[in-house]
């Protein structure tokens, strides 16, 4: 599976996305991964440790305690977050039918410290606005669109809160989010896959607005298993 190296840029680097582009072009040149994308690196977090008024997830990030606290206390939200993810699933699900990829296996997202659960939650709601981004521009029926849409403006909703409660810019991207690019998505999302069961390789040519659902599905899968690992573990 091979991704374009210009996904390995910075976003600050790389000129902005057109706004309208086809299918084809969407999928044949590569748009850069935004800056979101990069926070998938503390994917594998595990464990922490405090002093001073002051922690320290596995991956030597930094926190305050009163941050800690902080996502401590949001036990509604991030069960809030668990619930649309899995609504989220059941939509696409429902609107592919039979036509639905089978959920994949998953490994590494059981998350040792609450800290480091809500930065790898910031990473992928992040990714997701990015990938919805980047599916809303190829689908040609409208209310296929329409649908996506309705996602991305949760997922949007959910990255917001997580950028907040970490003390982070509400947008890493200013005033005009950027989609991703595919490879991207995939780099982001395949250490996290044990198994497609069966399922479409999500880095083969999205060519119908059904490949590009069951691409959106693939995430959706993700972000749900990650929540049902997590938010019973740590705000039981």
């Amino acid at each position: 599976m091979s991704v374009d190296p210009r996904d390995q840029q910075n976003a600050d680097t790389i000129e902005k996305t057109p706004t309208t582009v086809s299918r084809r072009s969407l999928l044949q040149r590569s748009v850069v991964i935004a800056a979101v994308a990069t926070p998938l690196t503390i994917l594998a977090a595990c464990g922490s440790s405090a002093a001073s008024g002051t922690g320290q997830t596995a991956t030597g990030t930094t926190v305050s305690l009163a941050a800690l606290k902080a996502v401590n206390q949001n036990k509604m939200a991030f069960t809030e977050i668990q619930q649309d993810e899995a609504q989220h699933v059941t939509f696409l699900q429902s609107a592919l039918k039979s036509s639905a990829r089978p959920k994949p296996t998953f490994k590494g997202l059981e998350q040792a410290d609450v800290m480091s659960f809500a930065q790898v939650s910031m990473a992928l709601e992040n990714v997701g606005v990015g990938a919805y981004l980047f599916g809303a521009s190829a689908i040609s029926d409208k209310d296929i669109l329409a649908a996506a849409a309705s996602i991305l403006t949760i997922e949007a909703r959910h990255a917001g809160f997580l950028d907040v409660l970490l003390g982070k810019p509400i947008s890493a991207n200013g005033a005009f989010d950027k989609p991703l690019t595919q490879g991207a998505i995939v780099q982001a999302a395949s250490p996290f896959i044990a198994n497609l069961n069966g399922g479409p390789d999500p880095s083969m040519p999205l060519k119908s607005d059904m490949d590009i659902l069951n691409f959106a599905l693939l995430l959706e899968f993700l972000e749900a298993e990650f929540y049902n690992t997590n938010v019973p573990k740590f705000f039981s």
